[in-house]
C-alpha cells in the first residue's frame, strides 16, 4: 500500500497502461518525435492525478484526452523550433484502423484542429476519434465510456472518419 492506501499493484497497472499508450504513439503515430515514452507518461500521470476510475474504459477515455493534449502541445513546441516547414495533410482513409496510420508531427495538429471542429459539430463524435486514435481504445471500451450501443460507437466512428477526411483533404 502506499501512504493514501492505493494498492501499489493498481498503481503499477495504471503505468504501464499508460507507458504502453505512450510508446504506441510514439512509434506509430509520431515516429519522428524525440519524446520519450517515459516522459509523455511522466507528465500524464502528474495531469491525471490517482482517482477512483469507475472502469478501465473510464480511465482510458480520461488518459486518450490527455495524451492528445500532451502531443499536441509537443508538436507545437517542436514546430515553433522549425518555422517555415511544409504542412502535409494527414490521410485517414489511408488505414481503417488507427493502428495502421502514421502522422508526421504537423499532421498531428492537424488532426486536432479538425478533431476541434468535429466538436462543434457533434462533440460524441469527436470523442469517439479521441478515444480510438489517440487511445487506441477498441469499439467496446468506446461505447462502455461514453455509455452508447457497440453499434452507435461504430457509426460514430465510421462518420467521423468521412468528415475528418473531407475536413483533411479539402
Amino acid at each position: 500500500m502506499t501512504s493514501d492506501g492505493i494498492p501499489h499493484a493498481d498503481m503499477e497497472r495504471v503505468y504501464s497502461e499508460l507507458r504502453k499508450l505512450a510508446a504506441f504513439h510514439l512509434k506509430r503515430r509520431v515516429p519522428q518525435a524525440s519524446l520519450q515514452p517515459t516522459v509523455l507518461v511522466n507528465e500524464a500521470w502528474l495531469r491525471l492525478g490517482w482517482r477512483p476510475w469507475k472502469s478501465r474504459s473510464h480511465f482510458m477515455a480520461l488518459a486518450s484526452t490527455i495524451m492528445r493534449n500532451l502531443l499536441v502541445d509537443y508538436v507545437r513546441a517542436r514546430l515553433a523550433e522549425k518555422r517555415g516547414r511544409e504542412w502535409v495533410r494527414v490521410d485517414i482513409n489511408g488505414g481503417s484502423e488507427p493502428q495502421c496510420m502514421t502522422i508526421s508531427l504537423p499532421q498531428v495538429l492537424d488532426v486536432n484542429d479538425a478533431l476541434h471542429r468535429l466538436s462543434e459539430v457533434d462533440a460524441r463524435k469527436a470523442r469517439v476519434v479521441e478515444m480510438r486514435f489517440f487511445g487506441g481504445m477498441d469499439f467496446d471500451e468506446i461505447a462502455e465510456a461514453l455509455n452508447i450501443s457497440l453499434v452507435t460507437a461504430k457509426r460514430d466512428w465510421q462518420f467521423s472518419r468521412a468528415w475528418l477526411y473531407d475536413s483533411l483533404t479539402s
